[in-house]
């Protein structure tokens, strides 16, 4: 059993209040069972949107719960070890703020785990109707029954992932989120591999967050071109641990670069445009990442 438990949320433009008392509520309830003391760290990493701020305000009167509001955006690995030495226990629960909790024994499910990093997973929510079109849902979708705990563990150290996991904070004090990461994508898989490099043993549980809420296709497609630029940029100490960076590297050496990236030139824009659209196919996702990776790979 775990005694006390600080659950740290990175927030950016986006609402938490539900989170946050979702799992006030379910703290209060395992700390009448067990003993158990927790705090819940919020930090908005300078929201452009200052309605979230504004909006998510009314955490500030919930009990244990700190609101901290940064004046400077300091990026999504550098937010995360702010946090961890703001935090006041020993341990550390990691929960992005635009995702929700489903399950009404998460935080029970976290206290009584075991080991010094544990992976609790995401699960795929929304109403189908509404989001059938939506790219990343669909991926998602498709995607979801590869993550379940069983198949995160045969590839614990590279199934690694931030969204929702618990750790020590010492671990985190001894082996911080990489600062270098600037732009979106990356950045947990490369602290999972320190955790491994370091000794660390990754567990992974079903104890799952949700998301319900997904960015358009325009968006989803910016955010993922964005990541195939992140990999290419940190190939080096991602070796191993990505299946793209894996598949492309191969190319590369075979010297089909030259070729794929005629091929971007020729078809790129056209497979885009359907990715971005009201109807995209899924089939030409990962072909459009590993062609965009290749066009970038320099």
């Amino acid at each position: 059993m775990r005694q006390a438990i600080s659950f740290v949320l990175p927030t950016y433009n986006c609402h938490c209040v539900q989170l946050v008392e979702t799992l006030c509520s379910q703290c209060h309830k395992v700390q009448a069972t067990y003993g158990f003391d927790y705090e819940i760290v919020v930090a908005d990493d300078c929201s452009t949107d200052r309605s979230y701020v504004i909006s998510n305000s009314v955490i500030e009167r919930l009990d244990n719960v700190r609101y901290l509001k940064l004046e400077h955006n300091l990026g999504r690995s550098a937010v995360r070890n702010f946090l961890a030495r703001e935090a006041r226990y020993d341990w550390l629960v990691f929960i992005d703020g635009d995702l929700t909790v489903d399950k009404s024994d998460f935080v029970e499910n976290y206290a009584l785990s075991d080991g010094d990093v544990v992976v609790g997973g995401t699960a795929i929510g929304g109403d189908v109707k509404l989001w059938r079109n939506n790219l990343r849902y669909c991926y998602e979708k498709r995607c979801e029954p590869a993550h379940s705990a069983k198949q995160r563990m045969l590839l614990a150290n590279r199934e690694f992932r931030t969204t929702n996991f618990l750790v020590s904070r010492r671990a985190v004090i001894a082996n911080p989120f990489d600062e270098a990461f600037k732009h979106y994508g990356y950045e947990d898989v490369l602290f999972g591999k320190q955790l491994t490099a370091s000794g660390y043993a990754i567990n992974h549980i079903d104890n799952p967050v949700f998301i319900d809420d997904y960015e358009s296709n325009p968006v989803y497609m910016d955010k993922t071109e964005e990541a195939c630029r992140t990999l290419i940029e940190f190939r080096k100490q991602l070796n191993g641990y990505s299946s793209l960076l894996s598949f492309s590297t191969t190319l590369v050496r075979w010297h089909l670069q030259p070729l794929c990236k005629l091929v971007y030139r020729i078809i790129g824009a056209s497979l885009r445009r359907n990715l971005s659209g009201s109807n995209p196919k899924l089939s030409l996702f990962n072909i459009y990442r590993l062609l965009y990776t290749l066009s970038v790979w320099a």
